[in-house]
């Protein structure tokens, strides 16, 4: 082809491609148009309504609630069973979740899903399946019980399981630890006395002094000595009474049986220890045998024999190895070489002063004998220092060590003295082993110094070479010299051959080495003392980092990856690098242990060594490492983790604590002291309910009762009276109520802001109920005047709103994990943990005790029907219309519009209370826009269909966003929007174009579940599903659009298991009867807790897509369960490889497919009917 034709072949494509964008963009034009004009139309229509509705009002004065004021839906069209003209086509993941869904009847209890890091909630899963559901019941019993012996199988690892001997514990009182603290003092008393009569028992017997507790007037001896012995008579009987009740350790493990202790004791130095303070008994009373005694007893007191056997004693010296070995031990630890000289010099120094003692008695008692037996002819004659009263022992004592460390040569003594001879060459070839082998000992050690300084010296040498050959300057030549001499001088460069330690001793190593620096730590304490294997664990995986003087640990802003502890150096804590809030020394303090649970967090603040610092460090990656040998362990950490990510979001949020580290220690302790492990070991009679007696402090004098305070408040105008409702309600008292009890001051603060804005609802008072509002979204007038409305519908009287402010008050309790504890499995839910407590412990809240049966009766009942329906799922459209009609026959079975009215006042008080405030801050333009209509719905229950009325609420939320419903599928959107918490038009909006995407396949499976009632229709009630939509939109690899598709194939699994699961459950489960009626609820549970953290972490969109192939549905408590799995835990960030590229691409083409097959079809749904109705609210 030449360039003419090309040319004129390129100019024709391009002109076609510019008439067709031409096109392109008309269309789009005329589209716009028309949306704008069906805007136009709608909100035209929408004011005309309101119009009418003002008119239909008229001039009333009283307030009255705009929506369900004059028409109601016609629920015709909303409860007629669909037709199965469209058998549902179910994917792959529908038909793999149908097939591997478990329905069999279980009696154990869902375990509680976490919203950790990917490999947290991993090992969650396994712990889990590791532990079983009795597994942490017989754990509890054992740690209450005292029985805390770790040789079980919580550990997979058996050759890394610890027994508690490594940690000093011991199960009972009565038995003492050989390593505890006092067991290690009296060993170190008794190595004292030991050695002092290794010094003082030679010199007793080579001079002749008396050794007894109880001197006589003629007896040779001073009262050093006598103090001596009386220690020592003292001691060693009390010694053998702690040796039998002292454990020992055998192949590692603590062995604490008083059986087991007394067969050792008597095999080992029980004979000796019995035979040598017998010895010492014998020989002290018969000191004290008189001399006109009787012949016999004169002969034994002055046997030389006696004494002599008292020298067994030394024999001790042995029994102070172990001590010896001790203080060696930790003076290696500390790393200081002159310590280490130290002590090797000072112990050769006593070996060698012991021995020349011992050598120099005996040479002296020998001639004192050789004295004795040939009239004045041993060496003692010869030096001129025999007995006389100018030379004292003193003297005597001199000249025998002289002659052991210095004998003369030749030796003086007589030619004829064979025995002195004798002895004297042994004497001498004695000392000179002994002084050589320690001088010996004491060569090695300073050898070993003197490598240890040269490989620091070479070291120190080549960096100064190196900084000087590229010409550093000066100052910070000095400063890098300066941070390696602090550097090596930290750390020690010996190393060992880890092969020569067990696995056991090496935990426990790291235990004496670095177990300092988690122990400060309060749930790391707790690790140590329940499991101790783990805690050894976590000391091996710490990591030793350095820095220096200026530098900066982490910056603020700057992504947390670890969990840092000062361990050495000066260090400042600010916002940035140059303004420091505070400075502080090393001291063990904490930072950044919220990433050690969460995928990412960045750090708040800033931490700076102002000096040379040592900083320990310890990863997210290594707590699971550790964490996976220990299921019960890990039981632990995940609810521990939960209620600190919990508390540190609440701390962050609030912004109560001045400075991180003050953050860090407080959202630490509150997570450590409400961890079930702590509690079930550190009972707190304070926090018992059998414990707390709150009516004596309601009968102190200056209380009023509660109905006399709500009386008196509600007549007058007294604007503050905070102090006297805490007085008057016992519950609330700042010392001794019951949320200062359990620490739950912010539960308090709700408490009491509920009330705060009850009392100002009942007065009428504007401002106090709005003080903590301000801005435009403040509460309207009009709002304020429908809120007054229902108040007055509900009919507030003294002793019902005194009857809500105790409901109020105590409600918080039943969510406290250290009240539900204590109470059976059957009433550990919020709303059932408080009428447990009410009707068991009646001193724990006294303030209800004045109401009367009827209005108590009320109080009863709200608690009962809270268990069925739930009003902030309803507001959120989470429940269906079968829930209002479950409440609807409850109330009528009680007391009837009564209990209705009662629980409306309370919700009131609830409902203003839930974000705290001295008045409510919860209720401002923007909530009241949702709660009134809702409490709206429950003023009209027991008058109108709840199927009606619920999809009446519905409709009024899509006017509210700026949308006039026309059939079922909008109602099906806009109760989406509910779930999905929309606030604004454009929410809506969004939510419409994802409603687009899907086929009209799906929108049909989609409409029959929104639009399900559970009355007439079968409902799927989705628990958790609008935090699965919250979390969906603000994960860019799931999306809105994403996720209901994924939800279209659960629905699908769900209805195919759904007759099964009936046939499984009892009439009380999730597809039931309600509470006490003949109506039966269509209603089945599912539970998405696990979907929504998945949704959290996950970041591969085809492994979202397709999860439901690997995940279970199982028949849990009445309820289904969706368990996403490990398989699909494992994968969250598996990256998107090429395979899943294409598979993703295959998955989109089949998807367009369908939408071209289906022409742009939607499902529309069935036209609504609006039904006019009179008002009769008012």
């Amino acid at each position: 082809m030449d360039a003419g034709k090309l040319n004129s072949a390129l100019s024709e494509r391009f002109s076609e491609a510019d008439a067709q964008l031409q096109k392109t963009i008309e269309s789009l034009q005329e589209q716009v148009q028309s949306l704008l004009k069906g805007v136009e139309a709608d909100l035209t229509r929408h004011l005309q309504e309101l119009a009418s509705l003002h008119h239909l009002n008229g001039d009333d004065s009283k307030a009255k609630p705009e929506a369900l004021e004059g028409w109601v839906l016609h629920d015709q069209a909303l409860t007629l069973k669909w037709p199965q003209e469209h058998p549902e086509e179910k994917s792959v993941g529908a038909l793999v979740l149908e097939e591997g869904a478990e329905v069999e009847k279980e009696d154990q209890a869902s375990h509680p899903t976490l919203r950790l890091s990917a490999h947290l909630m991993e090992l969650s899963m396994k712990a889990q399946e590791a532990v079983g559901s009795g597994g942490r019941e017989r754990f509890k019993s054992e740690l209450t019980n005292g029985q805390k012996a770790l040789k079980r199988l919580w550990t997979r690892n058996p050759s890394s399981q610890l027994s508690t001997s490594q940690f000093d514990r011991c199960d009972s009182m009565r038995v003492i630890s050989p390593n505890s603290k006092f067991r290690i003092a009296w060993d170190l008393f008794g190595a004292w006395l030991i050695y002092m009569d290794a010094f003082v028992l030679p010199m007793c017997i080579a001079w002749n002094l008396t050794l007894t507790p109880f001197p006589t007037p003629n007896a040779s001896s001073s009262t050093m000595l006598h103090l001596f012995a009386a220690l020592s008579f003292v001691f060693w009987p009390a010694d053998i009474y702690l040796n039998f009740s002292t454990g020992f350790y055998m192949q590692g493990f603590l062995q604490l049986s008083r059986k087991a202790i007394a067969c050792r004791y008597l095999k080992t130095w029980f004979v000796y220890d019995f035979s040598t303070v017998s010895v010492d008994i014998a020989a002290a009373f018969l000191g004290l045998v008189e001399e006109e005694s009787q012949e016999f007893l004169q002969s034994l007191r002055s046997a030389r024999y006696l004494r002599v056997l008292r020298i067994m004693r030394i024999f001790r010296i042995l029994k102070a190895g172990k001590i010896n070995l001790l203080i060696e031990n930790l003076v290696i630890s500390m790393g200081r070489q002159w310590l280490i000289l130290a002590f090797t010099v000072g112990r050769m120094l006593l070996a060698i002063g012991m021995v020349a003692h011992i050598l120099a008695c005996i040479w002296f008692g020998l001639g004192q004998a050789v004295d004795e037996s040939s009239n004045g002819r041993s060496w003692i004659t010869l030096a001129g220092v025999e007995n006389r009263t100018d030379v004292g022992i003193g003297v005597q004592y001199v000249h025998a060590i002289g002659w052991i460390l210095l004998p003369p040569a030749p030796p003086t003594l007589h030619a004829d003295s064979g025995a002195e001879h004798t002895v004297s060459l042994l004497l001498f070839v004695t000392t000179v082993l002994v002084i050589g082998s320690a001088l010996s000992i004491l060569t090695g050690t300073l050898h070993e110094i003197r490598q240890v300084n040269n490989e620091r010296s070479r070291k120190r040498r080549e960096l100064r070479i190196f900084l000087q050959t590229k010409a550093v300057p000066t100052e910070l030549l000095m400063r890098i010299m300066s941070y390696a001499d602090y550097k090596m001088a930290r750390q020690s460069p010996i190393g060992y051959d880890t092969s020569l330690i067990s696995p056991m001793l090496e935990a426990e190593l790291a235990t004496f080495q670095f177990g300092g620096n988690l122990q400060k730590h309060p749930f790391f304490d707790l690790t140590s003392n329940i499991f101790p294997q783990t805690f050894a664990d976590f000391c091996g995986a710490l990591v030793k980092q350095f820095y220096s003087e200026g530098e900066s640990v982490f910056t603020a802003g700057s992504l947390a990856e670890m969990m840092y502890i000062t361990s050495h150096g000066d260090f400042s804590l600010g916002d940035d690098e140059t303004h420091a809030s505070r400075t502080f020394s090393g001291n063990h303090n904490y930072f950044a242990e919220v990433s050690l649970y969460v995928e990412a967090v960045m750090h708040n603040c800033t931490l700076q060594a102002e000096s040379f610092g040592e900083v320990f460090v310890l990863t997210g990656s290594k707590l699971a490492s550790v964490l996976a040998n220990s299921p019960m362990c890990t039981t632990m950490f995940i609810e521990y983790a939960n209620q600190y990510i919990r508390a540190y979001s609440d701390a962050m949020s609030r912004k109560e604590h001045d400075d991180a580290l003050e953050m860090e220690r407080a959202c630490a302790s509150k997570a450590t002291f409400t961890n079930s492990f702590y509690m079930d070991l550190n009972v707190d009679e304070r926090k018992m309910l059998r414990s707390i007696n709150l009516k004596e402090l309601q009968e102190q004098e200056d209380r009023s009762t509660p109905l006399e305070f709500v009386e008196q408040v509600l007549m007058s105008n007294q604007p503050e009276f905070l102090d006297q409702l805490r007085k008057s309600f016992v519950e609330l008292d700042t010392a001794d109520g019951l949320h200062t009890r359990y620490g739950e001051l912010k539960e308090q603060e709700k408490v009491e802001s509920g009330i705060l804005s009850l009392v100002a609802l009942a007065r009428g008072d504007y401002e106090a109920y709005t003080s903590p509002q301000s801005g435009a979204n403040r509460l309207t007038m009009a709002q304020w005047e429908q809120l007054q409305g229902v108040l007055l519908w509900a009919e507030p009287t003294p002793e019902k709103v005194m009857a809500a402010i105790w409901l109020l008050a105590v409600r918080p309790m039943g969510k406290y994990r250290a009240v539900t504890s204590q109470l059976p499995s059957h009433a550990q839910r919020p709303d059932q943990a408080v009428r447990y407590i009410l009707a068991g412990y009646p001193l724990v809240s006294p303030s209800g005790d004045a109401l009367t049966t009827h209005v108590r009766a009320f109080v009863t009942s709200t608690l009962e029907l809270q268990l069925d329906f739930n009003f902030a799922q309803m507001l959120q459209g989470e429940n269906v219309p079968a829930n209002l009609l479950q409440l609807k026959e409850f109330i009528l079975k009680k007391s009837g519009e009564e209990t209705l009215k009662f629980y409306v006042l309370f919700l009131l008080g609830f409902l203003s209370g839930l974000a705290g405030g001295n008045g409510s801050r919860f209720m401002n333009c923007s909530n009241a826009r949702s709660t009134i209509p809702g409490l709206h719905i429950l003023m009209r229950v027991l008058e109108k269909e709840p199927t009606a009325l619920y999809w009446t609420y519905i409709h009024n939320r899509a006017v509210d966003l700026g949308r006039q419903p026309s059939n079922t599928a909008d109602l099906a959107v806009v109760r989406l929007a509910c779930l999905c918490r929309a606030q604004k038009p454009k929410d809506l909006q969004v939510l419409q174009e994802s409603w687009q995407q899907l086929t009209s396949a799906e929108q049909r499976s989609l409409l029959q579940h929104f639009l399900a009632d559970g009355v007439v229709n079968q409902a799927i009630v989705f628990e958790f599903l609008p935090l699965c939509l919250e979390r969906a939109k603000s994960n860019a690899f799931v999306t809105i659009p994403v996720l209901l598709q994924v939800l279209v194939e659960l629905l699908a699994a769900v209805r195919a298991v759904a007759p099964k699961a009936v046939a499984s459950v009892v009439p009380r489960s999730s597809l039931n009867t309600i509470r006490d009626t003949g109506s039966k609820l269509q209603t089945l549970s599912v539970d998405l807790a696990d979907l929504a953290a998945f949704i959290l972490m996950v970041q591969n969109s085809y492994i979202f897509q397709t999860c439901l192939c690997r995940a279970k549905l199982r028949l849990i408590g009445g309820r289904l369960v969706l368990e996403v799995s490990q398989e699909n835990w494992r994968r969250v960030r598996e990256p998107h490889t090429d395979v899943i590229m294409l598979a993703n691409s295959v998955r989109d083409l089949v998807k367009h497919h369908k939408q071209e097959k289906e022409n742009g079809n939607t499902a529309m749904g069935v036209p609504l009917d609006l039904q006019f109705v009179e008002s009769e609210i008012f």
